[in-house]
């Protein structure tokens, strides 16, 4: 199983270092094998439009990105909803780790779904993240951690 955060989830739809992998990974698992948050839809298109906005992308390339993802996010991947136990876990974390807030919530969505998981099945949970800062916690807290910025 994959949690995917934001910045793994971006690299589908936009040409990065490791967005072959990803797509990879969008190819090979099923949707109740690829895991994100809620948060994650306002994440990629902020930074969709960001990159727009910046040159990095065409106005075509954007429209692409966005209906993709908006296809997949509302059809295939799993969305995890943030709970007030979920903000409230991620206060912790933040104060813990060097963590933006959308971060510790992507992170602390994880940690509780990982939790679930291993209760229930033992099965494995793997936390993709191109985030140095944020896969340095996820390490932290005992999750397996992919970047596919150095996958082959």
């Amino acid at each position: 199983m994959y949690y995917l955060d934001s910045s793994s989830l971006i690299k589908i739809y936009i040409d990065e270092t490791g967005s072959e992998w990803m797509r990879a990974v969008r190819e090979r698992a099923a949707s109740d094998e690829t895991l994100t948050c809620e948060i994650s839809g306002a994440e990629v298109f902020a930074a969709f439009h960001r990159r727009f906005r910046a040159g990095d992308l065409t106005g075509e390339e954007l429209q692409i990105a966005c209906h993709l993802f908006k296809q997949d996010v509302d059809g295939f991947f799993t969305r995890l909803p943030v709970t007030k136990g979920i903000v409230d876990s991620s206060m912790t974390l933040i104060q813990k780790y060097p963590l933006r807030g959308y971060d510790a919530i992507q992170l602390t969505t994880a940690l509780s779904f990982f939790n679930e998981l291993s209760q229930v099945n033992g099965e494995l949970l793997n936390f993709v993240s191109a985030d140095k800062i944020l896969n340095d916690a996820a390490r932290s807290e005992g999750l397996t951690v992919i970047n596919p910025s150095e996958q082959k």
